[in-house]
């Protein structure tokens, strides 16, 4: 039906609340946007009854494709138009399915999971029967029929069915008539209402900037002005889950280990990271990527360490251009994205990040449900020139000190003696945990019959090395650790260009611990050789020849606590990557064509928003109201710029970003520290504040040229005055050190109590 000027679309005080939609929120333009990609999207069916066709995309019944089954036996997914079978009872909790191809080869009694299965037992179910149809909803003024997922429609928020749904084409009619544009009363909430973290406000910014930086390089390589370069809009990114865990070691392993003291588990701050572009309207979810960070209060091996779990994204980045390199722009951004965290990571003091590039099968998804059909999976070979790629740009950005991979940092050119699987880091479901448990499992259920040949096989000095029980034979623990790291590095071996180990600030080859004060000896031709001052005491120490020529750096500006002041985020949604698969694929929420992706990335979230509980530590229940002292947003319940000089002041990350407050009150904000170690703007100006006093109380200031001061930055003060009394230009404002020198004056003057100030121009 077609909506005219009856009482069907009449606005009247009585009718019931709507709020029900997103598009409540679009401006026309968005809105006329989004019928045009619903039009174009869907093949028009003819021949169909008119309450049997979407009032929006002209499209009859649509349907979800099955979600994914694997078959229990051969672990492949069932495809869409095979069969499958299932036991004829109920086996507890677990779900066996058998495909057809397995079914036929199977024997008429054979056993899964423990469970004894009867072949001829089983039923017979085609995956077709698994699908879904899309369901529908009834606009209330024009009374037409829509896919709930053309007109944006969250059932979820009409639960009591007290809800009234408005279609877009008679919400721009109502817009038209009562010449109203803009937005209604909806409260949906999109990616910028999700809380900002101290991560998130870090990778964003430093994004943005490098698009700028990335904008103006491809506008001088193309010869075009900076305008006719397409730039991303409306892109969001993100921390949606950040939460303590416990890696719980495997009791074999971990059993093998205990004369080493191996950890029973490891510590670890798990967190979600989700990057939104805003297409037509709606806020799509286009990058996803899970981390797991393990803190310097975490035991060795993981001890500060990150481990890259798992990436993904849909195609459905804008606008689809290259680079003045040639990268598409997707590219650079998911690589930023990256790079940002790495750089982040750094910065609070970790050392080590790995990375396995594990591609996915075809038809596999690891975060995001359902990918588009025109978006390729990429091979293992792809996924690694990919990270390559990304790894490369982080050594030229400074933000990685050394690429290598797990062969070379735990087994290449090093003395079995010394090889233990102690020192290799622990991560659940990463390449290397997984085969040691497999390995370990395996030479236990030979009965050990291979160490004894082994042990034959060892030199003197590693059996000098090795414990030996009251029989005088040797542990068996030492002799099943040196049999696993023999199988291990084979496994390894096959599959090391993959398994990338990322050095964000140094560790010593020797003993493998991070280098976080003292001096750090190095050999400038070989660039993977680096000691701690012990490890290097003892290497000089040992007899014959030194073939490095080593040379030594102090070490400076790495944090002695990886400590996450950040906000804490939990819900039920990102605990880990297989629940909110397994969530999309209950709910549908597809990203394999536009109109999925929009519906799916506003349902999830819908349910971010309504079920995340936010913890901030250093909030209390009884924390008292904190506004930006700016803009007045009420800043009690997420991060924000306090002034380093007043604690009464303080600002948004809005604001903040904006810098419009710095010149007008002149405050002064904590910065992070720059990577390069060389200290943040704000922190030196802050030092040169504290100097001020004692340049005036210093016994040596008799001369401003003097020298003989210890104070760290008496010196530098008492010369920027030296040099405001001699200058010779007629406007301060002309001398850039002058210039330096007021700043920092009004700055201490705007914060003094002082009445009678001792330092000059104070009032």
């Amino acid at each position: 039906m077609i909506c005219d000027e009856g009482a069907k679309c009449e606005v009247n005080a009585n009718r019931k609340k709507r709020n029900v939609s997103v598009v409540e929120r679009f401006t026309d333009e968005e809105i006329k946007l989004h019928l045009m990609s619903l039009k174009s999207g869907i093949r028009k069916v003819s021949d169909l009854k008119e309450e049997d066709i979407c009032q929006l995309c002209d499209g009859g019944k649509l349907i979800f494709p099955p979600p994914p089954i694997y078959c229990a036996y051969c672990n492949n997914r069932v495809k869409d138009y095979s069969c499958y079978y299932i036991p004829e009872e109920e086996v507890g909790d677990v779900q066996i399915q058998v495909c057809n191809g397995c079914y036929h080869r199977c024997k008429r009694t054979f056993t899964l999971f423990g469970i004894n299965i009867v072949r001829d037992h089983m039923l017979k179910f085609n995956n077709l029967d698994n699908q879904v149809v899309e369901e529908w909803v009834e606009c209330g003024y024009c009374k037409g029929w829509q896919h709930q997922i053309c007109g944006l429609y969250n059932k979820h928020k009409d639960t009591d069915d007290t809800a009234e749904y408005i279609c877009p084409k008679c919400l721009l009619k109502e817009r038209e008539r009562n010449k109203k544009s803009g937005f209604d009363d909806n409260t949906d909430l999109g990616a910028k209402d999700f809380p900002e973290t101290i991560l998130s406000y870090f990778i964003e910014q430093r994004l943005f900037k490098r698009l700028e930086e990335e904008r103006k390089q491809t506008a001088e390589a193309t010869g075009k002005s900076i305008n006719e370069v397409l730039e991303p809009e409306d892109l969001t990114l993100r921390v949606v889950y950040s939460a303590d865990k416990t890696s719980i070691v495997n009791k074999k392993f971990s059993d093998l280990l205990h004369k080493e003291n191996y950890p029973s588990e490891f510590p670890y701050r798990s967190k979600a990271i989700l990057l939104f572009q805003k297409v037509e309207g709606v806020d799509i979810c286009i990058f996803a990527m899970f981390v797991q960070e393990f803190g310097s209060e975490c035991s060795l091996p993981n001890q500060r360490t990150t481990y890259i779990v798992y990436l993904d994204s849909v195609k459905y980045f804008r606008p689809e251009r290259v680079t003045f390199s040639g990268e598409a722009l997707r590219t650079f951004v998911y690589h930023e994205i990256l790079i940002g965290y790495l750089e982040y990571c750094k910065l609070r003091g970790f050392t080590t990040s790995y990375i396995w590039a594990c591609a996915p099968s075809k038809g596999d998804d690891y975060i995001l449900y359902n990918h588009p059909v025109n978006q390729k999976t990429p091979n293992t070979k792809k996924l690694r020139q990919w990270y390559v790629s990304l790894l490369d740009k982080a050594v030229k950005q400074d933000v990685v000190v050394n690429v290598t991979n797990l062969h070379e940092q735990f087994f290449a050119g090093k003395d079995e003696y010394t090889l233990t699987a102690s020192r290799l880091p622990y991560f659940e479901g990463s390449f290397w945990s997984s085969r040691a448990e497999l390995l370990i499992y395996d030479i236990e259920s030979q009965g050990n019959n291979e160490l004894p040949k082994m042990v034959r096989s060892l030199s003197r000095k590693i059996l000098k090395g090795l414990s030996y029980d009251s029989s005088g034979c040797v542990d068996i623990d030492d002799a099943k650790n040196i049999l696993l790291m023999r199988k291990l590095e084979k496994k390894v071996s096959q599959n090391k260009e993959d398994l990338m180990v990322v050095q964000l600030n140094y560790s010593c080859t020797r003993c493998s611990k991070p280098i976080l004060s003292g001096f750090r000896w190095f050999c400038e031709k070989c660039k993977n050789l680096q000691f701690c001052e012990s490890c290097y005491v003892v290497e000089q120490e040992l007899d014959g020849e030194h073939i490095h020529e080593l040379s030594k750096v102090l070490v400076k500006g790495i944090s002695s606590t990886t400590e996450d002041n950040d906000l804490i985020l939990e819900n039920d949604l990102f605990e880990n990557r297989q629940a909110f698969l397994a969530f999309s694929q209950k709910h549908n929420y597809s990203f394999d064509i536009l109109r999925h992706a929009k519906y799916s990335s506003m349902m999830i979230l819908h349910h971010l928003h309504t079920s995340n509980k936010t913890h901030c530590p250093q909030i209390t229940s009884s924390c008292r109201h904190l506004a930006c002292g700016d803009c007045g947003k009420d800043v009690s319940r997420m991060v924000y710029f306090p002034c380093l000089l007043c604690s009464s002041f303080r600002l948004c990350t809005g604001c903040y970003t904006r810098k419009r407050t710095f010149q007008i009150h002149l405050h002064l904000f904590p910065t992070l520290p720059s990577v390069t170690g060389v200290q943040p703007k704000t922190v030196k100006v802050l030092e040169i504040l504290n100097a001020l006093k004692h340049v005036h109380e210093c016994k040596s200031a008799v001369s401003m040229s003097s020298s003989s001061c210890s104070h760290t930055k008496c010196n530098e003060v008492k010369l920027l005055f030296y040099h405001s009394s001699r200058c010779r230009k007629e406007k301060g404002d002309n001398c850039s050190i002058c210039r330096r020198l007021w700043k920092v004056i009004r700055i201490h003057a705007n914060h003094c109590d002082d009445l009678v100030c001792p330092i000059h121009r104070c009032r």
